[in-house]
């Protein structure tokens, strides 16, 4: 075994491992067939409080499956408990960002001072309730260290007060969601690239993650002052490894609104051909080895995830081929929980969203759902 990857979902990490000829302990929360095939061993965390890791079950997981020294490469679930990743890396090294690093990234007020001081466009938070130009702003409430976008949501006009423990205000801003992936050492970065980023929002969650499509180019003519950004706060944080970071673009400005000092959502996306694994890339950038370039991939991939919108019992039968993360026939997936992630690929964001719709589509069959068309 050469390392161990652990995130909420890992099949992405354990698919570029497996890219890169690794071979890998994955720890997630589902153990899906598709992790499953690309890890020389597959295990399910136990979960609590929703989506998060029982740190317990995962440790004990961890020391009963991996030698001591084993290196573990971390995915998301972690941002907001950073003292599973201090747990973690007692008895297997960390290669990626540590916790004290993820800590300060994801403090809404630190991540705020340091943009403050460097100059980048950042939206106003508090922890507090809030006043002066905050007060009677259009904010959202937003969980430090959340992940998804099923933390976020907008305050009603009549909420005068704090916020709830372990969440942060951030004034609302208007524009276009867009991620730029980094690979880091630390001293300097290469640009691995740009996402366009959408929503599928459902009643009780407007900001759920819907996809991602890439690579694109950040519009407005915002991309050198973008990557200047990202740069300084890669270098002045230490930062290394993929990297991500998410943006709101418009035509007169823009904003950075969160840091993901980790490989994130659009990992899969750029994972492809003529690109080397990414995750390869990572080991080598914790090292402190970047490589000259990067290539351009020859097409957009797109990824989507769909939810159930209902209590499913997966069916027999084969999955469409563009659908990972399959589950076993017979498992029951909650109403509102992740079903599968579609992939597709086109010469255009538009030609892979269409194939995206599709696939949506074809999966839903599948599974007895009604068809909706084209994600938003």
């Amino acid at each position: 075994m050469d390392l161990a990857v652990i995130a909420l979902s890992a099949r992405p990490l354990a698919a570029s491992a497996a890219r890169a000829g690794l071979a890998v302990l994955s720890l997630d929360l589902f153990a899906d067939l598709d992790t499953c095939a690309h890890a020389a061993r597959c295990v399910r965390v136990h979960k609590k409080n929703g989506y998060a890791f029982d740190g317990d079950d995962l440790i004990q997981a961890l020391a009963s499956l991996s030698p001591p020294g084993l290196p573990v490469v971390l995915g998301g679930g972690f941002e907001h408990d950073t003292a599973l990743m201090s747990r973690v890396g007692v008895r297997n090294p960390i290669l990626g960002n540590m916790a004290e690093t993820v800590r300060v990234v994801k403090d809404p007020l630190a991540l705020a001072a340091l943009c403050g001081h460097l100059r980048i466009p950042f939206p106003e938070v508090t922890l507090d309730a809030p006043s002066g130009a905050l007060s009677g702003a259009a904010l959202l409430e937003r969980r430090i260290g959340g992940w998804g976008g099923q933390h976020i949501r907008r305050r009603a006009p009549d909420e005068t007060g704090p916020p709830q423990e372990g969440h942060y205000l951030q004034r609302e801003v208007a524009g276009v969601p867009y991620s730029l992936l980094l690979l880091s050492n630390g001293r300097e970065v290469r640009v691995v690239g740009a996402s366009r980023q959408w929503t599928d929002p459902s009643d009780d969650q407007p900001f759920r993650f819907g996809g991602v499509a890439g690579p694109v180019a950040l519009p407005h003519g915002h991309g050198a002052e973008i990557l200047a950004a990202a740069t300084k706060i890669a270098t002045v944080c230490g930062l290394v490894g993929l990297v991500s970071f998410d943006l709101l673009l418009a035509p007169e400005a823009w904003w950075l609104l969160e840091v993901n000092p980790r490989p994130g959502a659009s990992l899969e996306i750029f994972d492809v051909d003529p690109m080397p694994p990414l995750l390869a890339l990572h080991l080598a950038a914790c090292g402190g080895k970047l490589p000259p370039s990067l290539p351009a991939p020859r097409d957009v991939s797109a990824a989507a995830i769909l939810y159930a919108d209902r209590q499913i019992i997966v069916p027999q039968g084969e999955w469409p081929a563009e659908a990972k993360d399959r589950t076993a026939p017979g498992a029951v997936i909650p109403q509102g929980a992740p079903v599968c992630t579609i992939h597709a690929r086109g010469p255009s964001v538009d030609a892979a969203r269409a194939k995206l719709a599709a696939g949506l589509d074809a999966m839903r069959r599948h599974l007895g759902l009604p068809e909706t068309g084209t994600p938003q």
